[in-house]
């Protein structure tokens, strides 16, 4: 994680000096570093979700997390270094969420249904960071870019495999099928940037539409949606 180092002399006070021996004179345990870095991203992340990033200061995410502005800054090097931390986490989060609806004991079109519904869920809890990493859709820029990219990769790392065992499954060559897993599956991925930032601008819509939306373009393909087929999920999906 970029920006997280701290000081050798210990975390710094408001004023920038070090309080490495006031644990000492007043009794209180030292924190380990991964608990305080923890707490830290947890006050960010629900000030952020629910106030909007430009709204939210670091004095407030120090206050409400029990340490110094100094620290903070020691941890993450800026607002926009905490920002992106915690845009990680939530990704591995929603990562380890999309492992855990896609088992391959599923059929293949139950498994991509219940990604997308993770995926827009995902969006919806996370409306202002979405908006921020993706603010002209597929094609970020800006000081959010590089987290934007590892999402990106992130998410297409999902679903290369799963696109990679579907074929498979389907009697495709395992090398034919690693090929052309990769590329489709980052082309997909930015289907769901597209659509993820055009909900943002109509959040009136429901999540699971979205989904529908994107299923229907990825499963049945343009062709099959005008000459009206359409795929629904089945009841137990």
């Amino acid at each position: 994680m970029a920006g997280t180092s701290t000081s050798a002399t210990g975390p710094e006070t408001p004023s920038g000096g070090s309080v490495r021996g006031r644990g000492a004179g007043t009794g209180r345990p030292k924190v380990p570093r991964r608990v305080r870095e923890r707490e830290m991203l947890d006050v960010a992340g629900r000030l952020f979700a629910e106030r909007g990033y430009h709204a939210v200061s670091m004095d407030e995410i120090a206050h409400a997390a029990g340490v110094s502005k100094p620290m903070v800054y020691a941890y993450f090097g800026s607002k926009e270094g905490l920002f992106l931390a915690c845009v990680e986490r939530a990704t591995g989060r929603l990562i380890a969420t999309l492992q855990e609806v896609t088992p391959r004991t599923l059929p293949h079109d139950v498994r991509v249904w219940r990604g997308l519904l993770a995926v827009f869920e995902f969006i919806e809890e996370h409306r202002e960071a979405w908006a921020l990493l993706y603010p002209h859709g597929p094609q970020s820029a800006g000081p959010f870019a590089q987290g934007a990219a590892r999402a990106n990769a992130a998410m297409a790392g999902v679903l290369t495999e799963l696109i990679r065992e579907a074929a498979e499954d389907e009697g495709i060559d395992p090398l034919l099928a690693a090929e052309a897993s990769e590329p489709i599956a980052h082309a997909f991925v930015a289907a769901v940037v597209g659509l993820g930032s055009w909900w943002t601008r109509h959040p009136e819509e429901p999540k699971e539409l979205q989904a529908l939306r994107l299923m229907n373009f990825a499963w049945i393909g343009l062709g099959g949606l005008v000459d009206g087929r359409l795929w629904l999920p089945p009841p137990e999906a």
